[in-house]
């Protein structure tokens, strides 16, 4: 039984804060783990090499999940929500 979901066979783990962001909003990391695997990649500014920025429409919000990959596993940095207004 995997405790952690994996994404491109590395598990997703999460920092304190990333945690708490997570809480506040009610999603967990299979929510993050949909993220990544369904999202596009939303980076609008330069990011390292290894960090991730991805993001997913669902109604009116986008939610942001960004993850470094520490090698054997990927760390969440942080998760986000915020509106999209149609123009």
């Amino acid at each position: 039984m995997d405790l952690f979901p994996k994404y491109q066979e590395k598990e997703i783990k999460a920092t304190k804060t990333a945690s708490e962001e997570m809480w506040q909003l009610n999603k967990d990391l299979w929510d993050v783990h949909e993220v990544l695997e369904k999202g596009y990649d939303c980076s609008t500014s330069k990011r390292k090499p290894n960090i991730l920025e991805r993001c997913i429409r669902k109604g009116k919000f986008i939610f942001k999940a960004v993850v470094v990959d520490c090698g054997d596993y990927y760390q969440l940095i942080h998760f986000g929500k915020f509106g999209y207004k149609r123009r």
